[in-house]
């Protein structure tokens, strides 16, 4: 399914009419009921974004704070195979990406102060799921992120410099450091050489790390971290 990019003016419009959400951080797990009538926002921060296979009737490109954007989740039913998984994206902490990332890792070196208006945090996509059918997009999306994937909820901010976040409590896939999937990268060179070579069912894993990238460059011209730009280039590097 292919989202329209709304202009300016139609975002301004869009973010000034949008619903406040009401719905509690409890605990949701995947296969999980969705409360009746309760609307449901959706953050995507890897496939999610340019891969939109659920109905939706709003979109808000933003920020969420205090985490950064990794590919440290192994893909095996996706972007690799059970023998040659690939690599996709997680969120991690801010404060534990130091922690993840061994010291004479480059991951650990960058910085997002090398890119003007990047700032701490994660761009993507919220999309708001279509009235009435709540329960049966959640139960697609669980599905798709079966793959050691567990629900969180975060705030979504228009820009950087924000005080208050433009939608609240919205629903987002994350794999956290002690599913089975999860994986710690020696250097930036060990991931991007397992994303150069694996494919998986829903194809290469050079392709999602390529249209992650052009759809947030296509979305606002800061979404782009530093992780990510080298990253990309060294996979680039690599050859097709």
């Amino acid at each position: 399914m292919t989202v329209p990019v709304p202009t300016a003016e139609e975002r301004a419009e869009q973010i000034a009419s949008l619903p406040s959400s009401s719905i509690s951080r409890a605990k949701h797990v995947l296969g999980s009921k969705w409360p009746q009538g309760q609307a449901l926002w959706v953050f995507g921060y890897g496939s999610i974004i340019y891969r939109v296979d659920f109905p939706v009737e709003a979109q808000v490109f933003g920020q969420i704070r205090n985490r950064r954007r990794a590919f440290l989740q192994e893909s095996h039913d996706h972007r690799g195979t059970e023998e040659n998984p690939g690599r996709v994206c997680t969120l991690v902490a801010e404060a534990e990406w130091n922690s993840i990332f061994p010291p004479s890792s480059d991951a650990k070196k960058l910085s997002n102060n090398d890119i003007p208006g990047a700032g701490i945090g994660c761009w993507g996509m919220a999309y708001k799921v279509k009235s009435g059918m709540e329960q049966q997009v959640k139960t697609h999306l669980d599905h798709r992120e079966k793959d050691g994937y567990s629900i969180d909820f975060v705030d979504v901010f228009a820009s950087q410099n924000a005080a208050e976040p433009v939608l609240r409590n919205v629903m987002v896939y994350v794999g956290v450091k002690t599913n089975p999937s999860f994986t710690r990268a020696p250097s930036l060179e060990a991931t991007a050489a397992v994303i150069a070579r694996a494919v998986g069912p829903s194809g290469t894993n050079r392709e999602y790390l390529y249209r992650l990238c052009d759809a947030l460059r296509k979305h606002h011209p800061d979404a782009m971290d530093a992780y990510l730009l080298q990253l990309e280039a060294m996979v680039r590097a690599l050859g097709e």
